[in-house]
C-alpha cells in the first residue's frame, strides 16, 4: 500500500472524485431594491437619529451563512439606504441583545480588524457579476477597503477616501458611511447597480449576509440596487501634493545625507468609469516594509505589491488568475531592484477603468538609471471583455526590461468562464490563457500557457488545473521562479456540516502536485493530505496533515546559503500538526510543528504566533518560526523572529513599530511609523528604518538608517 501511494500520487485523489454529492443550487432570483435619493443628507456620526433616514431604503432579510447556512440571523440588522448628487449613504443599525460583548479592538485606521464585529458592503457599480469593491467598518469607525476581481481574488492593500463613523448604543452598535462616487468608478447610464451586504458577529462565529449563492458572495452572488441616477463626480480630480524630507545614513561608508523629495500624484476621472493618473518624482520610501521569509527550496520568493501608486484598480492588470509563477505583471518590477532597494521613477501613468463591457488598463513609467541599467520607459496594456452573463475573455501586452539593458516584450491572452448555475446546481468555474515572451537571444521555447477547472462548492471543492512554462519564457515585467516546467494540480476537499455539537466543520483535503521538464521527466512531485481538519464553533482551528515529496535536484543549490544539497532524486515524507485558537479573544495563537525527512536528511520547524489585544489602544504580536536542517553535508538552524506593537492614542494618531530578526541573511530591522490621519486623504508620517547585521559574536553593528517625514494632503475637486 505504501509503495502504491508513494508512485501513484493522484490515486486517492481520483478515488474521491468518485464520492456522490447533493446540492440544490439556492441562488434563485437575484434580490432587488430601489434606492431612494435624498436631499437633505445625514450627518456621519453613528447615530441614525438623522430624519433623513425615515425616509431611506430599507433592507433587513439576512441570513446566516455559517454556522447555520440559511436559516435567520441570531441578531438584527437593519441596513438603511441613501444617495445625493455626491454620495452613496448608509447606516446600519446592528442590533444585538448582549451590547457589552460587542468586539471593538481595532482603533488604527487601515489596519486589519478581523477579530472585531464589522459591517460590509460590496458595490458592483456596474453590475457586470465580477468585480465589486468591498467595504467594511467596525464598532469603532475603523475603515477597511478590498478590491474584488473575477469572483475570485481580494486586493486588500488598495485604498480609497470615504467615511465612516460607528457608536455603541443600549442597542448594541450603529455605524453610518458616506462613500463618494468620485472614489469609485461607474457607469452613469446604468441605474442598476449590484449590490451586497455582511455582518461578522465574532464572539458566535457568526457571519450573516443579505444575498448568497452556496454561502459564496462574490459579485456574482449578489443583489441587486436600481434607482441611481443623476450622480455626480465633480470634475472627478484629486491633486495630492506630498513632500518627503529624508534623512539616510550608511554606517559601512560613514555616509549621512538630508534631501527633500516633493512629488506630486494626479487622478483624473476622464469619464465617471475612466480614470487617468499622473505620479512625478514618486518616492516609496514611507511603504511598509516587507515580512521577511525564508526559503526552504532552490526558488525565488514572492512578496505582494504595496505602494499605493500600483495599487490603484490593481485588480484590472491580473492576469488568468495566477497567484505567483508565471505571472505576466508583476509590480514589483518597477521601482525596486532585485535586492528591494527603492529606484526613482521620474514619471509614470496609468489609464484604467471600464468601458462598456470593456475593463481598460494602460501603465507607462519612466525608471531612472542604476547601477549599469540604463533609464527605461516601461509598459503595459490590459483589456478584458464581459462575455457571457459572469465570464470575460483579454489581452494583455508588456513591453520594456527594468532589470536590464536588454529589450522585452510579451503578449498574452485568457478567458474566464463562471456559471453560477451549472450542472447538478453547482458553481463552475474554468480558466484559459495564453502567453509568449520575446527576448534577445532567446529564440524558441518562448510560451507558456496553462488552465484550471474548479467546482468551489462548499460541500465538494475540487480543481484541476495544468499549466506549461517553457525554458525561454523570460517575463521581464512578470514573475516566474521555474521554467523549463510542465505542472498538473489537483486538489479536492470535502466538508461536513454538523447540525449539533462541538464541531461546526470537519473537513477531510488531498492536493497533489505533480512537476515535470518538457519531455515528461519528473522533476517534483507532492502529495498532501489532511484526513482531518476540525473547526469548533467557537472558531478554533486544528489539522493534521501528511506530505510525500519527491525533489529531483539537477544542480546543486545552497540551502540557506549555507548547506549544499547535492544533485540527486530525493524521496521524503514530512507530517505537520496545526492549531489556531479563534480571534475573537483578546489572546490569540497559532502553533505549528512539522517533522520529517528533507533532501536527504531531516528538517523540524516549529511556528508560534502570538497576538494579545490589551484593548483598542494597545496591540502586541509575537511570531516565531524555528527550521533545524540536519544534512549529510551538515546542520543548521533558522530562526526568523517578528515583534510588532500597535498603540493608538485616538482615532486619528497611532505609533507602529515592527522589529523583524533573521540568522539566515545575518540581520535586524526595525521600522517605527508615526502616523496622524485627521481624515481620510490627509496624512503626516514619521518613519523611523534602522537595519543591523549580525557579527560572528551575535553582537550587532549598524549598517543603514533612514528616517522619513511625510505629509500628504487629497485637493479633490
Amino acid at each position: 500500500m505504501t509503495n502504491t501511494i508513494r508512485h501513484r500520487p493522484f490515486f486517492v485523489l481520483v478515488y474521491l472524485l468518485a464520492v456522490p454529492v447533493f446540492a440544490a443550487n439556492e441562488a434563485g432570483e437575484r434580490k432587488i431594491f430601489s434606492i431612494t435619493r435624498t436631499d437633505s443628507p445625514p450627518t456621519v456620526d453613528g447615530r441614525l437619529d438623522d430624519p433623513a433616514w425615515l425616509h431611506a431604503t430599507i433592507v433587513d432579510d439576512f441570513h446566516q451563512q455559517t454556522p447555520n447556512y440559511r436559516e435567520d440571523a441570531t441578531e438584527k440588522t437593519v441596513v438603511r439606504l441613501l444617495y445625493d448628487d455626491d454620495y452613496l449613504y448608509v447606516g446600519a443599525d446592528l442590533r444585538d441583545r448582549e451590547p457589552d460583548k460587542v468586539v471593538a479592538t481595532q482603533l488604527i485606521q487601515g489596519r486589519n480588524f478581523n477579530a472585531d464585529d464589522r459591517f460590509l458592503i460590496a458595490i458592483d457599480s456596474f453590475n457586470s457579476k465580477r468585480n465589486d469593491y468591498l467595504f467594511e467598518v467596525n464598532p469603532n469607525g475603523m475603515r477597511s477597503e478590498v478590491l474584488r476581481e473575477t469572483n475570485s481574488r481580494f486586493i486588500a492593500d488598495w485604498v480609497t477616501i470615504w467615511e465612516a463613523e460607528s457608536a455603541m448604543n443600549e442597542h448594541g452598535w450603529a455605524t453610518e458611511i458616506a462613500i463618494p462616487f468620485k472614489s469609485i468608478s461607474f457607469d452613469p447610464n446604468l441605474d442598476l447597480w449590484g449590490v451586497n451586504f455582511a455582518r461578522w458577529i465574532i464572539r458566535k462565529q457568526e457571519f450573516d449576509l443579505w444575498s448568497s449563492n452556496e454561502r459564496l458572495w462574490w459579485a456574482a452572488d449578489s443583489g441587486e440596487m436600481s434607482g441611481i441616477s443623476g450622480i455626480q463626480q465633480g470634475l472627478g480630480l484629486d491633486i495630492i501634493p506630498s513632500v518627503n524630507l529624508i534623512q539616510s545614513e550608511d554606517f559601512n561608508i560613514d555616509s549621512d545625507e538630508l534631501t527633500v523629495e516633493p512629488s506630486l500624484d494626479v487622478l483624473y476621472k476622464i469619464t465617471p468609469s475612466l480614470s487617468a493618473t499622473l505620479t512625478l518624482n514618486t518616492d516609496f520610501s514611507a511603504a511598509e516594509v516587507d515580512q521577511q521569509q525564508v526559503a526552504l527550496d532552490r526558488f525565488s520568493l514572492f512578496f505582494p505589491e504595496k505602494r499605493d501608486f500600483f495599487l490603484q484598480d490593481a485588480g484590472i492588470f491580473e492576469f488568468g488568475n495566477l497567484n505567483a509563477n508565471g505571472r505576466p505583471f508583476f509590480s514589483r518590477r518597477i521601482g525596486l531592484s532585485a535586492d528591494g532597494m527603492p529606484i526613482d521613477i521620474d514619471v509614470g501613468g496609468k489609464l484604467t477603468g471600464r468601458s462598456g463591457a470593456l475593463s481598460i488598463g494602460v501603465l507607462g513609467v519612466h525608471q531612472e538609471a542604476y547601477k549599469d541599467v540604463t533609464a527605461k520607459d516601461l509598459f503595459v496594456g490590459r483589456v478584458a471583455a464581459n462575455v457571457l452573463s459572469e465570464s470575460s475573455v483579454g489581452v494583455i501586452v508588456t513591453s520594456g526590461d527594468p532589470t536590464s539593458n536588454d529589450s522585452n516584450t510579451l503578449v498574452g491572452t485568457d478567458f474566464l468562464y463562471r456559471n453560477s448555475d451549472g450542472p447538478f446546481g453547482q458553481i463552475v468555474l474554468g480558466q484559459v490563457w495564453y502567453q509568449q515572451s520575446d527576448s534577445p537571444g532567446l529564440n524558441g521555447e518562448n510560451r507558456a500557457y496553462g488552465g484550471v477547472f474548479q467546482v468551489p462548492n462548499d460541500r465538494l471543492n475540487v480543481s484541476l488545473g495544468a499549466m506549461e512554462i517553457q525554458e525561454n519564457f523570460t517575463p521581464a515585467l512578470g514573475f516566474v521562479n521555474r521554467s523549463g516546467i510542465r505542472q498538473l494540480d489537483s486538489t479536492i476537499r470535502y466538508r461536513t456540516r454538523p447540525q449539533t455539537g462541538r464541531w461546526r466543520e470537519i473537513d477531510n483535503q488531498i492536493q497533489a502536485t505533480l512537476v515535470t521538464d518538457i519531455t515528461g521527466k519528473v522533476l517534483s512531485r507532492s502529495t498532501r493530505i489532511r484526513p482531518l481538519s476540525l473547526l469548533t464553533q467557537t472558531g478554533d482551528l486544528v489539522f493534521i496533515e501528511w506530505q510525500q515529496n519527491r525533489e529531483r535536484v539537477l544542480n546543486e543549490f545552497p540551502l540557506f546559503g549555507r548547506l549544499p544539497v547535492p544533485a540527486a532524486d530525493y524521496e521524503f515524507d514530512r507530517y505537520r500538526i496545526e492549531f489556531s485558537s479563534g480571534t475573537q479573544r483578546p489572546i490569540s495563537v497559532v502553533l505549528a510543528f512539522e517533522d520529517g525527512e528533507f533532501f536527504g536528511g531531516n528538517r523540524r520547524q516549529t511556528f508560534v504566533d502570538f497576538e494579545w489585544r490589551q484593548s483598542a489602544h494597545f496591540f502586541l504580536g509575537l511570531g516565531f518560526t524555528e527550521n533545524t536542517v540536519e544534512l549529510p553535508n551538515g546542520r543548521f538552524t533558522s530562526h526568523l523572529g517578528r515583534l510588532r506593537t500597535d498603540i493608538a492614542f485616538n482615532a486619528r494618531w497611532s505609533w507602529s513599530n515592527l522589529i523583524q530578526y533573521d540568522n539566515v541573511a545575518e540581520v535586524v530591522g526595525v521600522s517605527s511609523r508615526l502616523r496622524y490621519e485627521p481624515v481620510a486623504g490627509r496624512e503626516m508620517l514619521l518613519v523611523l528604518n534602522h537595519g543591523s547585521s549580525i557579527e560572528n559574536d551575535n553582537n550587532l553593528f549598524s549598517t543603514n538608517q533612514e528616517i522619513v517625514l511625510k505629509a500628504s494632503y487629497t485637493f479633490r475637486y
